[in-house]
């Protein structure tokens, strides 16, 4: 696991739209909304996911990119646009201080 001092310069993540953003962990009060959201997504074995497991993902990257790209986050169209599952998965990561990469 990367130490606070890497983590605090952020991880450059590629989005759907190709725009690379630069994602810092969550602040405690960020990740205390972000985990209500992310602790209601269920995960299943056969990789469905439903309207609503799709609105969640999007309300929780709303919550991780508020500091980092806030025009993005209050435009959920363009979110959509903006994520895949790939970055999804990276974003959600680098906002709860883990490295995407393992």
């Amino acid at each position: 696991m990367p130490k606070n001092v890497d983590m605090y310069k952020g991880t450059d993540i590629t989005f759907a739209d190709g725009v690379v953003r630069t994602i810092k962990p969550l602040t405690i009060r960020q990740l205390r909304e972000f985990m209500k959201v992310a602790n209601n997504m269920k995960a299943t074995d056969d990789g469905n996911l439903t309207d609503d497991d799709i609105d969640k993902m999007v309300a929780a990257a709303k919550i991780a990119l508020k500091k980092v790209d806030p025009e993005l986050s209050e435009d959920e169209d363009a979110l959509e646009e903006a994520l895949d599952l790939r970055s999804f998965q990276e974003l959600m990561a680098v906002a709860m201080g883990g490295d995407p990469n393992q």
